[in-house]
């Protein structure tokens, strides 16, 4: 396959990269056509503006994480350049990954050679979601072949995926900063009032001298963690909160809540919606036909239950 005499840790241009073996100057993912290479460039800064934020080695530098490409819907293996990632091997093509090492400057933005990659043999990418395009996108996991640039800004932050869910009860506070939701974006306003419904009941429940928590999960096969709202260890219930009592509010919340459920290390935990005020009738009645408790606020900082029929 594509060898090339470039040192790991080298820094040049994509036209220097180009000139010496081909692909084009544009993108992230750059199969040549002179040469039995394919280029694939990572780009934390460009990768945020995308919703991109998984590219980087994991914790161990066993793996380095690479986002496929795709501006619209879904990422697929149609779109030829997924396809040239994955079946490079097949192709008889070497795969190099370079890492944006400057900004826009006069002769284009310098890039830092990090070595030779293949896509893992066992499990080549894993799927994981875009919270801003609300869609799923392809991340490969990239195995090192022979001497490779492992510089510490690379990490991305997070240990390689599991086959096995990994679960745990945190501090509350320890997930507001790196939550990753997969319900549907919630606006800044929503958000707020989501927090602070969920403190307030936080506080109405260590009151009342109960051990409240969150849990951090993550899903077997999967990159980031989910961070639940509330988990209350004394009584042994899991909450999610919504900031409205819509009928969209609370069907999210119960398919949350089935989610989380499959994973906390409590399967037999109570499932609770926290909502800002009593829901309608027939929602309260969905609520109760999964078998969930119904708790909502009736002034600040004071609450009302309603659990299912026995």
């Amino acid at each position: 396959m594509g060898a090339i005499d470039l040192a790991p840790g080298s820094i040049l241009t994509r036209k220097e990269r180009r000139d010496r073996w081909g692909g084009s100057i544009q993108g992230g993912i750059l199969p040549s056509a002179e040469t039995p290479n394919v280029f694939v460039y990572s780009d934390r800064d460009e990768g945020e503006k995308w919703g991109y934020d998984f590219d980087g080695w994991s914790t161990d530098r066993s793996v380095f994480f690479y986002t496929g490409e795709g501006a619209e819907g879904d990422h697929t293996f149609t779109y030829w350049k997924n396809q040239a990632v994955l079946a490079h091997k097949e192709a008889g093509r070497a795969l190099h990954l370079f890492i944006a090492a400057s900004g826009k400057q006069p002769g284009g933005k310098l890039h830092r050679y990090v070595g030779e990659f293949e896509v893992d043999p066992g499990l080549p990418y894993v799927r994981e979601d875009d919270p801003i395009r609300e869609r799923s996108v392809i991340v490969f996991r990239l195995r090192p072949l022979g001497t490779v640039d492992r510089a510490e800004a690379d990490l991305a932050g997070f240990p390689d995926v599991e086959q096995t869910a990994e679960s745990s009860v945190v501090p509350t506070e320890a997930g507001d900063a790196e939550s990753f939701d997969r319900s549907p974006p919630t606006g800044g306003k929503a958000l707020r009032r989501e927090t602070g419904l969920s403190k307030r009941y936080e506080h109405y429940l260590l009151d009342k001298g109960h051990s409240v928590g969150r849990c951090r999960i993550r899903p077997p096969g999967e990159i980031k963690y989910l961070f639940t709202d509330l988990y209350d260890s004394t009584a042994n219930e899991l909450y999610e909160a919504k900031a409205v009592s819509t009928r969209e509010a609370v069907r999210c919340a119960i398919g949350q809540l089935l989610d989380y459920r499959r994973h906390i290390e409590s399967k037999d935990a109570r499932l609770v919606v926290l909502l800002p005020v009593q829901p309608a009738g027939d929602l309260l009645s969905l609520i109760h036909s999964c078998g969930m408790s119904c708790v909502y606020e009736i002034a600040e900082g004071a609450f009302d239950r309603i659990d299912p029929p026995a």
